[in-house]
C-alpha cells in the first residue's frame, strides 16, 4: 500500500509547485490593492522552489528506493542524501526568500537554477547514452527541471 501511494506521488511533485503558485496568487489577486506581478513572484518562488525543494528533498534522503526506480538509476547509493540535501537547501531559500529582499530572491533563484538546470542536462545525458526515457528522468520532472528556472528568471526580470 506504502509503495502504492509513494508512486503516486512521485507523479504529482512536479505539480504541487505549478499548483500552490496558481491557488495561492488567485487568491492574492481578490485582495484590493495588491501587486498582481509581485505576488506572482514571491508565490512561484515560495511553491516552486521552497515548498517543492523540501518535498523533492525529503523524497530523495528518506524514500529513495521508488525514486531511484522512477528515475531508472540504481537505489542505495549516496547520490540520492546529496541531491535530497541540494534540493532542501534550495528549498530552504525558497520558503525565506520573500523576507529578504529582491536580492537575496534573485540569489535563491540562480541557486536554483543551475541546480536544475544542471540535472536536466544530466537527464538529457542519460537519455541520449543510456536510453533512459523513465518518467522520472524523461517525464514531467525534466520538464520542471527546465521551464520553472526559465520561467523565474523571467518572471524576476519583469516584475523587478
Amino acid at each position: 500500500m506504502l509503495d502504492a501511494v509513494l508512486r503516486i506521488a512521485i507523479r504529482l511533485v512536479p505539480f504541487v509547485g505549478l499548483v500552490g503558485a496558481a491557488v495561492t496568487t488567485g487568491i492574492d489577486a481578490l485582495t484590493p490593492g495588491g501587486d498582481l506581478g509581485r505576488d506572482l513572484l514571491e508565490n512561484s518562488v515560495l511553491w516552486m522552489i521552497g515548498v517543492q525543494g523540501w518535498m523533492t528533498g525529503c523524497g530523495h534522503m528518506f524514500f529513495g528506493e521508488p525514486i531511484a526506480e522512477s528515475i531508472g538509476w540504481p537505489a542505495k547509493t549516496p547520490w540520492q542524501w546529496e541531491v535530497g540535501l541540494a534540493s532542501l537547501a534550495t528549498g530552504v531559500l525558497g520558503v525565506i526568500a520573500s523576507g529578504f529582499g529582491d536580492e537575496f530572491t534573485l540569489a535563491t533563484i540562480i541557486a536554483f537554477a543551475v541546480f536544475y538546470l544542471g540535472a536536466a542536462v544530466g537527464h538529457v545525458r542519460e537519455m541520449v547514452t543510456h536510453r533512459n526515457f523513465a518518467p522520472g528522468n524523461a517525464g514531467p520532472i525534466f520538464v520542471f527541471d527546465v521551464l520553472v528556472p526559465v520561467y523565474l528568471i523571467v518572471l524576476f526580470a519583469v516584475v523587478t
